[in-house]
């Protein structure tokens, strides 16, 4: 089956090392968040996770993790992948029509305590 038709996806989510346990906290921040299949933590700063395409895409999980406070790497590379995983997955959801149907929903929002990070409120805001 050709990889752009499987609507289960497995994707390397990668964080900027400037904080090593980024993977583990956004694990344990994604458990039980409908459509993700699962996740693994891999080379320390990497999350593996498998999802459904029909319920979401990596660009809303990496948008919702940025929302919420994750840094991820920027590099070229890895901003071209998301570019073209982004495309196909967009692609493959207006083929399914999932976009129609979803249109009224709003995309994945996570919920935290921010515990993750140590600045305070105030500073948040301004660093």
């Amino acid at each position: 089956m050709p990889l752009c038709n499987d609507t289960i996806k497995e994707r390397d989510i990668h964080f900027a090392i400037t904080d090593s346990d980024q993977a583990v906290r956004a694990m344990q921040l994604l458990t039980g968040v409908p459509g993700i299949d699962s996740m693994k933590v891999t080379k320390g700063s990497n999350l593996h996770i498998r999802y459904d395409v029909q319920a979401l895409t990596l660009q809303m999980i990496e948008s919702a993790l940025c929302e919420v406070g994750f840094e991820l790497d920027n590099g070229v590379l890895l901003r071209l992948k998301r570019a073209v995983y982004s495309y196909c997955e967009d692609a493959l959801r207006a083929s399914l029509g999932v976009e129609q149907q979803n249109a009224d929903k709003p995309s994945l929002t996570l919920t935290s305590d921010m515990s993750h990070d140590p600045r305070p409120d105030d500073w948040r805001n301004y660093v």
